[in-house]
């Protein structure tokens, strides 16, 4: 039969078999009882990748506003450039102008290619001169797959626009 890892919920250290209530590495409950969209929060810092691709993913699904401060630390510090690109994702699914600063920030830092695009991608969900500045700005960008997107979704955020 095959052993199930556990995580600790708090420490993600795995758990060993012994480990019922209270985790030997940070001396957090076990046996809390947490609601799913905490769970969801907690798992964005995972250590196995797919779990916290999967919880920005979810939580971008969910639509609650309450993720996006959890999930633009994740866009920006995740060291899973997965995990940033998911995260980055339900942002720009939220679209919750609070994220605006955080995507445009990405735009300008040196991340994988995969995550400019998705920041790209979102920024274009918004109606917002803000975003429209970071689009402008990405006209820029040394990688010719940035710039055509950003073009994109220029030239359909002017298309909005003039649809109103």
């Amino acid at each position: 039969m095959e052993r199930i890892t556990r995580f600790c919920p708090n420490c993600w250290r795995e758990l060993p078999d012994e480990a019922q209530e209270v985790c030997p590495t940070c001396g957090a409950s076990l046996k809390e009882d947490v609601d799913f969209f905490s769970k969801l929060l907690r798992a964005l810092w995972h250590p196995e990748r797919s779990r916290a691709v999967l919880a920005a993913t979810i939580l971008g699904q969910l639509g609650d506003p309450r993720a996006v401060p959890v999930l633009i630390e994740a866009a920006l510090h995740a060291r899973d450039f997965g995990v940033q690109e998911a995260a980055v994702r339900s942002l720009g699914r939220l679209r919750d102008p609070q994220a605006i600063p955080a995507l445009s920030v990405l735009l300008r830092m040196e991340v994988p290619l995969p995550v400019r695009l998705a920041a790209v991608e979102a920024l274009g969900a918004f109606h917002d001169p803000r975003a429209r500045e970071a689009l402008r700005e990405a006209l820029n960008d040394p990688s010719e797959a940035v710039r055509r997107a950003a073009r994109a979704a220029w030239e359909t955020a002017a298309l909005k626009e003039g649809s109103h």
